[in-house]
């Protein structure tokens, strides 16, 4: 389980990856729990391998770094983990890993032994196939051209076995894996791997290694997972490589009560020191142990070794999950219930943004609730309407009752026309607009007509321009609603209005 970092001590970023916590350390380099974030809300979980920042200026060591994760990114197979990304940074190389939510297969050995039990022999080797399955993979491995990598693991231990709540069992790291394209290669009298879990040959510093190597060690790792206890482990280097070298191996049928004697010779042949007479492949070595489990030795379905993690390891588990929450609310509590970016994201395609103008009107239109209108455009309009009314009956009241004035004669001709008076004169019925005024005939002899004094007569000046409309009788005005067209945007908020 990672072992998360304190937020407030400052957030670590590796080129796009954020570390979250430390997962595991050796010599050579250290496992981050790490979070990739994107584009609303995305996020994915990953593992990255650093190698140790004062080894960066160690060819030998980058090379190393860089050969496990070229092999490894080649390797495509449920049962290996795969490498997603190698790079460089200010802090080093660095190559990125699918994070496995589970632990190691010698966490589940040591659980199990804390609990004074074994591990079932159906979890045992369900486990066992899955691990000979990646291996066979990794050996099957070829290049570019077609010729095989002979790519020999040389790290098979339940270290480098992770086991998920998924109920899949994978093999990893790399690291020490040898391949005839790799970039460094092993000095004389050096051993890579642990010495608890090497061939023979391996440990003999032979340099002919081939695949029934990663046979043996393999052939260790099922031993131990049904006896419950190691095989060749020692109070020190010397002493387990002299055990690895010489010690008879214990048959399982002596340490496993029940275990069938077809299950244990498969495993000891797995486990013989003459390479010629071992299994010549992992493939072969998940056949016999399929052949050999039999009745109560049955070999667990994937589903049962999930629940089979989960009962062991579900409280770490889940308080991995909930530490990882609680971190992410401490590192970002701006980003706490966030739904989307309000921004536009740049990696949206194209198509998915344009819009078939034969479609416009119908977005438009379904902007809200069919057949319903904002209620503060009713009342805009109804105080509209009630401004107009009431304007009317001002000007109304103002002006009186008047009769509306014919557009065939001017006003102020027929005021001329008309003989004076003192006092104004209310003027019948205006003439039909269809009867002109009769013309004047001129008089043979000029009459001399005494001229009157003008009196000035209050004459009502009309508007040059507005006609004004008949009167209104009462302010009460109902007007007809408009008819809603088919395009018309009734919502004045809907930024695809026209």
């Amino acid at each position: 389980m990672a072992k998360l970092f304190d937020p407030g001590a400052g957030r670590q970023r590796v080129d796009r990856y954020e570390l979250v916590g430390e997962i595991a350390s050796g010599g050579m380099a250290t496992v981050y729990l790490a979070r990739l974030t994107g584009v609303g809300g995305f996020q994915r979980f990953v593992a990255m391998k650093r190698l140790h920042p004062h080894l960066a200026t160690e060819k030998e060591f980058v090379e190393m770094f860089l050969d496990e994760a070229r092999i490894a990114a080649r390797i495509h197979h449920p049962n290996v983990v795969p490498i997603l990304e190698v790079g460089a940074s200010a802090v080093g190389y660095y190559l990125v890993m699918e994070y496995i939510e589970g632990d190691t297969l010698a966490r589940l050995l040591a659980r199990a032994a804390t609990r004074s039990k074994r591990l079932p022999v159906g979890i045992a080797l369900r486990i066992a196939l899955d691990m000979l399955a990646g291996l066979h993979a990794a050996h099957e491995l070829r290049d570019d051209a077609g010729e095989p990598v002979q790519l020999v693991h040389r790290d098979v231990s339940p270290q480098n076995v992770l086991v998920g709540v998924d109920g899949i069992a994978r093999i990893t790291d790399f690291g020490v894996a040898r391949a005839a394209s790799r970039l460094t290669a092993t000095r004389v009298g050096q051993l890579k791997g642990k010495i608890a879990y090497m061939a023979p040959e391996q440990a003999a510093g032979e340099e002919s290694l081939d695949r029934r190597a990663d046979v043996f060690a393999a052939g260790i790792v099922v031993w131990e997972e049904l006896a419950a206890k190691r095989l060749f482990k020692a109070e020190n280097e010397a002493a387990t490589l002299s055990r690895v070298m010489s010690e008879p191996v214990p048959p399982l049928t002596t340490l496993v009560p029940g275990l069938s004697t077809e299950l244990s010779n498969v495993v000891m042949r797995a486990l013989d020191r003459n390479a010629d007479q071992r299994f010549a492949s992992c493939a072969q070595f998940a056949d016999a142990l399929e052949a050999a489990a039999t009745g109560k030795e049955r070999i667990a379905t994937p589903r049962e070794l999930a629940a089979y993690v989960t009962e062991v390891l579900g409280d770490e588990v889940s308080a991995q999950r909930e530490a990882v929450r609680a971190w992410i609310a401490r590192s970002e509590p701006s980003q706490v219930g966030l739904i989307a970016p309000t921004t536009p994201s740049t990696s949206v395609s194209a198509a998915a943004m344009s819009v078939d103008p034969a479609q416009a009107g119908t977005l438009t239109q379904n902007t809200g609730p069919k057949g319903r209108s904002p209620a503060w455009l009713f009342l805009l309009v109804a105080l509209l309407l009630l401004l107009v009314g009431g304007g009317s009956f001002l000007f109304a009241r103002q002006t009186g009752p008047q009769q509306p004035i014919s557009a065939s004669a001017p006003p102020v001709a027929a005021a001329a026309g008309a003989p004076p008076s003192a006092t104004p004169v209310e003027s019948p019925e205006p003439p039909a607009a269809s009867a002109p005024a009769p013309p004047v005939e001129a008089s043979a002899a000029p009459v001399p007509v005494p001229v009157p004094v003008p009196v000035p007569v209050p004459v009502p000046v009309p508007r040059p321009v507005l006609q004004r409309p008949r009167a209104i009788s009462t302010p009460d005005v109902t007007v007809k609603k408009p008819k809603k067209k088919g395009d018309d945007d009734v919502d004045l908020r809907n930024p695809y209005r026209r």
